[in-house]
């Protein structure tokens, strides 16, 4: 063996003597001569075995991080960060076999460390712990301040944590010997990367060494309150890089003396700290991520504006509530539809403007269509949809329903006409009954002086009945701008209805239609005004007999109305079994009901919008005040007016009116 062979050989074998002593091999021999052949052999073999040992252990470690990735991973979608940290502490107390185990995660908005402390060994005990991160709370808060790995040997001098008295870890504490806390931090790929200082300012404490030794003195009070500051200001800074910590600790031995640990431990538990905190990571931003967007879906939903997002191809992204209800149609039935499809080709043109030419609109009143297809008037604006590039990839509409304004400002044209004609009618009413009496006096005197078969006198029977028109619409005029105070008293609306039915019959024998009177039993008699309800029930009766054919039967029904059905939202508790009567005998009904109902051909869709308005009629000669005045009656009993129909099948009018008058003149 040349002597470069030789000087190469022992600085090998040299080098064996420090792996072994790395680990902890102190029986190998150390001084092996080169020309010993056989301990050669020998020591080649030990280095095989240990090689062979030790690419076990390494995969055993791996496949062991492997898993507790995946069982970390599991925990992600759970929003209990108690679940997450039990399940991690035990695995590795179950797979790698350690005695304590602890992981804490930092809350922020509490300024807490939150987790669990599971001790094994066929033991398997979790404790939950919070501890707060201001001030110096101990070895595993200061752990994560430095953001290093901590290592103590006598958990005595060194306690973990100050927990309060009482606490079921306390005990746990009181016999600890050695602890490692290593800081789970977040990846830098999330982080920018300019330097701290330059990112969140020189208050910045994390690494901060000089913090941990309070000066002497009556400097120390200064110092501990600049220090919670500074934490403050990095629990509350966006680029805080910790995301809590992890640990190991042993029981003291018997003896008292404190339990070895060995070095490979704390490289172990590093290790398992840099799998563990990209999960972490992953499920924080995944809360966050489901924060936010419950946090946007309440918002949206809270809305009073309509809104709906949609891309560039015009398909719906979001749908809010208020739009659901203004339109009828559910955000799942509408995502991904087009939306001029279904709301119209005026709304989808201001909607295309916006996102063919980005140009958006503020305001622009326009029609929608709703699921039934009715038009709806709205207020629309849009605004276009940006990603982080500024590049834009949608629009949003949001729409006011301006039905109810419109609706107002008919109401308010509609007084503002019943005011001038008020007027009108006061200033001119008198000058035209006064000729109209005149006139008809004349016309009478005319007609006594005839004959009775002169072929005058039809021609003097017509502007008779002109000049009572006439009155006639001067009285609905003078009803309309002077309604009568209402004179009520408790009775039968039976008997009201009989009058009114009696003034009818020469009409109806005329007509050749028949009246049938449908009493419903405890029918209760009503606060009313008997002059002026009569006066509905003859206007009523009348149009109905007007549009049934000869040999029709009308149909006037009174029975109680039915008391209001409970709101299922307000439900509380289980249902009870209620008594068939109450205590003070049957309850009292909230009012009556009359409902008319004829068998003429209906009345059209459009026109039932517009009955009940001031000078609306369809009959000839008609003055469209009868309905308006009825209705204005009926509401000032504090009751209510409807009508249904269909043409072909008839026309029901329903007067609906309370025991008492609240509703009303008195």
């Amino acid at each position: 063996m040349i002597t470069n062979q030789r000087d190469a050989l022992r600085e090998l074998l040299r080098r064996v003597d420090e792996v072994r002593g790395m680990a902890d091999r102190s029986e190998a021999r150390t001084a092996i001569a080169p020309e010993d052949h056989d301990a050669l052999i020998e020591t080649l073999h030990e280095l095989v075995e240990e090689l062979e040992r030790s690419h076990r252990r390494l995969i055993e470690t791996n496949v062991q991080l492997v898993s507790l990735r995946e069982v970390a991973s599991s925990m992600v979608s759970t929003l209990d960060t108690g679940e997450t940290t039990r399940t991690v502490t035990r695995y590795l107390c179950q797979a790698f076999g350690f005695e304590q185990v602890f992981l804490l995660l930092v809350n922020r908005e509490a300024g807490k460390l939150e987790g669990t402390w599971t001790r094994g060994g066929g033991r398997d005990q979790s404790v939950a712990v919070e501890l707060p991160l201001l001030g110096d709370q101990g070895a595993i808060a200061r752990a994560l301040w430095l953001n290093r790995t901590v290592v103590h040997h006598a958990a005595r001098h060194h306690p973990p944590a100050l927990l309060p008295e009482g606490h079921p870890l306390q005990e746990t504490l009181a016999h600890l010997g050695p602890v490692v806390c290593v800081p789970l931090q977040r990846s830098q790929s999330m982080l920018p990367a300019a330097e701290t200082h330059e990112l969140c300012g020189a208050h910045c404490v994390i690494g901060d060494a000089t913090l941990l030794v309070p000066p002497p003195g009556p400097a120390a009070d200064g110092w501990a309150l600049e220090r919670e500051e500074r934490q403050a200001h990095c629990l509350a800074c966006s680029f805080m890089p910790m995301l809590g910590v992890i640990g190991l600790a042993r029981g003291a031995a018997p003896s008292g003396a404190a339990a070895p640990l060995a070095q490979g431990d704390v490289t172990l538990l590093e290790s398992i700290a840099l799998s563990v905190a990209p999960v972490v990571e992953t499920a924080r931003l995944t809360q966050e991520l489901r924060r936010s967007e419950r946090f946007r879906e309440h918002v949206l939903d809270s809305m009073a504006s309509a809104l709906a997002a949609v891309n560039m191809k015009g398909e719906i992204l979001t749908f809010n509530r208020a739009a659901e209800s203004l339109l009828g149609w559910s955000e799942a039935e509408v995502l991904g539809q087009p939306f001029g499809q279904l709301f119209g080709i005026d709304g989808e043109a201001l909607v295309h403007t916006t996102l063919e030419h980005g140009h958006e609109v503020l305001r622009h009143e326009t029609l929608l269509r709703a699921r039934d297809g009715v038009p709806v008037p709205v207020s629309l604006s849009t605004s276009l949809l940006r990603n982080e590039r500024r590049a834009v990839y949608g629009a949003i509409a949001t729409f006011v329903d301006l039905t109810p304004l419109k609706r107002a400002e008919e109401h308010a044209r509609r007084l503002d006409r019943l005011a001038a004609l008020g007027r009108f009618t006061s200033s001119v009413a008198h000058e035209i009954r006064n000729p109209l009496t005149g006139i008809a006096a004349g016309v009478q005197y005319l007609a006594r002086t005839l004959a009775d078969d002169a072929p005058q006198r039809e021609s003097l029977a017509f502007i008779l009945g002109e000049i009572q028109r006439l009155d006639r619409i001067v009285q609905d005029l003078f009803d309309i701008t002077h309604p009568r105070g209402l004179q009520c008293r408790a009775a039968p609306v039976e008997d009201t209805v009989r009058r009114a039915l009696q003034c009818l019959d020469a009409l109806m024998a005329e007509r050749g239609v028949a009246a049938a009177v449908d009493l419903s039993p405890r029918t209760p008699p009503v606060s009313h005004d008997p002059d002026q309800l009569e006066q509905v029930l003859i206007n009523l009766l009348k149009n109905a007999v007007e549009a049934s054919p000869s040999g029709a039967t009308i149909t006037v029904s009174l029975a109680p109305a039915a008391p209001p059905a409970p709101d299922p939202r307000f439900a509380r508790g289980p249902r009870r079994a209620r008594p068939a009567t109450p205590p003070n005998g049957p309850a009292a009904p909230p009012g009556v009901v009359v409902r008319i109902e004829d068998q003429g051909h209906g009345i059209s869709p459009e026109h039932l919008k517009t009955i009940f308005e001031p000078f609306f009629t369809t009959k000839p000669g008609g003055t469209g005040l009868g309905l308006y005045i009825s209705h204005d009656i009926v509401k000032r009993h504090g009751g209510n007016l409807t009508v249904s129909s269909e043409p072909g099948r008839g026309t029901t009018f329903t007067v609906e009116l309370p025991l008492e008058n609240h509703g009303g003149n008195p």
